[in-house]
């Protein structure tokens, strides 16, 4: 039986429950998808930022004051002033029910404030000056009802710059993956190429590598299809996940091996880099994986074979075959130490773990995809250009112009490619001036490329180790 002190408890806390639910809701408005743009109630969500937001009916003006933003919106004008200076919109202000809509990649742009977007229920969080606000999308754009052609390409004039990209919405269907040159790391290809193989609708360019001499191994930090293919543990990384989020960090990834189920002295062993060529006289550990081939392609070190997770192979100063179900562990100079932990037979794994430059674990166990290259241009929708941060010394990334290739998201999730030249600094301007909430720097010079729909918008002046490409 219930008794009447728990009785007071139950009711206490219906009570509290229906006195908050209001207060819950208050903060949650409803949005749609026009013309490729997430449109969101003006006077919801900007008053629930503080803002005031008038309406003049005569002419259908709405203007908003927010501190010392003053922004003048007119219905179905595809142009707003922002502290009296105009400012383009890519979908002008709607009438519906009685309310005005504003594109939402427009707040971020004129505000700053900063947009997370959950597509699996199509709700965007606007974060400004430390208050949320969230809208619900309900008439999402259905990703069978879109293809290629929804893809924008672009040349255009930005902060003196002849700007030339491609916009791919947040609903494209389109999926990012990784494409290495004929397959495999090691080896060069026409961009073109790779994208004709894999079927791109779009592609760019990717990460540094070796273009001058020696390998054409990559430089930075590559996942391919959920698997660290390449660690270079310089600047930032753009990565996406299988749900279609994306994440940019200056990221650090480390190799932690373990043998017979223990990761602790005298099991533990570790890898510097993935696929990445050894110098004979180097004291040096790593892995080797499918992405570099079907064989190490050279014949010294001790070299341990591991096949669905148990070693079936040690050879010593020998080139091996790397199994597709399995890796290499290849251990060179004052690091062969560490051959004492298998005999055949062993069971071995390994596992990875992400940090930032602070050393702090990073959650990036769900990207299936990433580029490393960087520096990072813009985060959270502010600049943030610092390269000697990041590990780069060269004057072409710190302060020289050259051309370059970036790639950015905006508010809205849409993945934004271009190709300039410019400084650093002035290539996070032109990325925030599309948009962009989080951007970072690709490889640049006679690398830089972007293909769509079967032709070069911009042709790279080189063969190139790998890229980003965008399927179906």
């Amino acid at each position: 039986m219930m008794t009447k002190q728990l009785l007071k408890w139950l009711i206490a806390m219906i009570i509290f429950f229906f006195l908050t639910l209001p207060a819950l809701a208050e903060n949650t408005f409803t949005g749609f998808i026009h013309d490729g743009s997430t449109m969101v109630p003006v006077r919801g969500v900007l008053q629930s930022m503080g803002a005031q937001v008038q309406w003049v009916p005569e002419t259908q003006e709405v203007t908003v004051e927010k501190d010392e933003f003053l922004i003048v919106l007119k219905v179905d004008v595809k142009q707003a002033l922002v502290n009296g200076n105009e400012q383009a919109l890519d979908v002008p202000p709607l009438l519906r029910d009685g309310s005005t809509y504003l594109p939402l990649r427009f707040i971020a742009q004129a505000l700053g404030a900063r947009v997370d977007w959950e597509p699996t229920t199509n709700t965007a969080s606007i974060t400004f000056e430390g208050k949320t606000v969230q809208v619900r999308v309900t008439q999402p754009a259905p990703s069978a009802a879109i293809s290629a052609a929804t893809v924008q390409s672009f040349t255009k004039k930005i902060n003196g710059a002849n700007v030339t990209g491609v916009i791919i919405p947040a609903h494209s269907g389109l999926k990012p993956k990784i494409a290495l040159a004929n397959g495999q790391i090691g080896t060069t290809q026409s961009l073109a190429d790779m994208a004709k193989t894999n079927n791109a609708v779009v592609a760019i360019n990717g990460t540094f590598f070796s273009a001058y001499e020696g390998i054409p191994v990559p430089w930075n930090n590559l996942i391919k299809d959920g698997q660290v293919v390449h660690i270079g543990n310089t600047g930032s990384a753009f990565g996406f996940t299988k749900d279609g989020q994306v994440k940019l960090e200056r990221l650090r990834i480390i190799i932690k091996g373990g043998t017979d189920g223990s990761f602790t002295y005298p099991n533990n062993w570790y890898a510097y880099g993935v696929n990445h060529w050894p110098a004979e006289n180097g004291n040096l550990a790593f892995l080797f994986n499918s992405a570099w081939g079907k064989t190490l392609g050279f014949s010294h070190g001790t070299n341990i074979v591991v096949t669905d997770g148990k070693v079936t192979k040690i050879a010593e100063n020998e080139d091996v075959e790397i199994p597709t179900n399995g890796f290499v562990i290849s251990l060179h100079g004052s690091e062969k130490y560490l051959a004492d932990r298998f005999k055949i037979g062993t069971t071995v794994n390994y596992v990875v773990s992400y940090t930032n430059l602070e050393e702090q674990e990073v959650d990036w166990d769900d990207v299936i995809t990433a580029v490393g290259a960087g520096p990072s241009l813009v985060q959270d929708g502010k600049i943030i250009v610092d390269p000697a941060s990041e590990g780069f010394t060269e004057p072409k990334i710190l302060s020289q112009s050259l051309t370059r290739s970036a790639i950015g998201v905006n508010g809205q999730g849409d993945i934004i490619l271009i190709n300039t030249v410019a400084n650093m600094q002035t290539l996070a301007e032109i990325m925030k001036e599309l948009g962009a909430v989080q951007a970072m720097n690709l490889d640049g010079g006679a690398s830089s490329g972007i293909y769509h729909n079967g032709k070069y918008l911009v042709q790279p002046g080189r063969n190139l180790s790998n890229a980003l490409i965008f399927v179906k």
